[in-house]
């Protein structure tokens, strides 16, 4: 299960701007960042109602169910409307004259006391590339760290044009030069198909791509249109009783590519077949997943 107040206390801690930020202290803040914020906080609210979840369940064939604009008010209900206020929260950090890249979101920053401009343009997580423009009155220099994730295996670095490959999760790729205006710096990170396993119990894990839970989708039975925006849980009757089938997948570590295969370059979609009739399923983004029963944790076989 996951909370909205309990993703937004894991990322308040975040340094933010402090003298005392090094990369190691950087990182293990956000260790979990992009999970958090992918599969926890944007993963919470309604896309078109603009309502939030009180919790997230991981009961197979459950729904997200959210408040009413009136009627409800739950604790996560409030800490759930400023997660979303923060998504520029910790995408930069900096020292005197340090630079860190942590999260890959579109945007642009401003740093007065250098005169540097940096426009980040991705499109992450549907792709994997990241654009880095330096914007600067004269030559400076700076050191840029760029986080390379936990599950990220292999980072490309290209500084105007030339490629350089880091092979170290976990860590921060690191330019120190002098910068001038119209510097351009690309990365490419290693997203890949991963199972992670529930702590302590290996035999049960959710299919990842990169850091996004994908989730199967399992259509509306017995869902009416508003149902899953309630006053109480308790009160939402029938829906949460509903028996619903859970298709099996025969996945493994080794044959998980193999069976789960991307739609489109274009768009965060794949498919996999379920061990019954042959069934096709689709799995897609947990945080995109609105208005319909869903499915994120698995028997792995062995």
């Amino acid at each position: 299960m996951s909370k909205s107040c309990r993703k937004q206390r894991s990322r308040a801690v975040a340094p933010s701007t402090s003298k005392w930020v090094t990369r190691h202290v950087a990182h293990a803040f956000l260790v979990r960042a992009d999970a958090a914020l992918y599969n926890g906080i944007l993963a919470s609210q309604d896309p078109d109602s603009g309502m939030m979840t009180y919790f997230q369940a991981t009961r197979p064939g459950y729904v997200k169910l959210y408040c009413t604009p009136t009627d409800s008010f739950w604790c996560c209900t409030g800490s759930g409307m400023e997660n979303h206020a923060k998504y520029g929260d910790s995408i930069y950090f900096h020292d005197h004259q340090t630079l860190y890249v942590n999260l890959f979101i579109a945007s642009e920053l401003t740093w007065p006391e250098q005169n540097l401009r940096l426009t980040q343009s991705t499109r992450f997580p549907d792709e994997d590339s990241i654009r880095l423009s330096i914007h600067l009155p004269k030559p400076t220099r700076l050191r840029l760290l760029i986080r390379q994730p936990a599950w990220c295996p292999r980072a490309a670095v290209s500084v105007n044009g030339r490629r350089s490959v880091e092979r170290k999760p976990s860590t921060y790729v690191e330019i120190d030069r002098v910068w001038k205006d119209g510097d351009v710096v690309d990365v490419q990170l290693d997203m890949q198909l991963r199972l992670e396993p529930l702590p302590e119990t290996p035999q049960i894990a959710a299919v990842l791509f990169g850091p996004i839970v994908l989730a199967a989708r399992l259509g509306g039975a017995g869902l009416p249109h508003g149902a899953d925006m309630i006053v109480n849980e308790r009160m939402s009757g029938e829906i949460l009783d509903l028996p619903i089938k859970i298709p099996r997948l025969a996945l493994t570590p080794g044959n998980l590519r193999e069976r789960v295969r991307r739609n489109a370059a274009s768009e965060l979609s794949f498919s996999v077949r379920a061990l019954e009739h042959d069934q096709p399923l689709e799995l897609r983004p947990y945080h995109r997943i609105a208005h319909e029963r869903y499915n994120l944790y698995w028997p792995i076989e062995s």
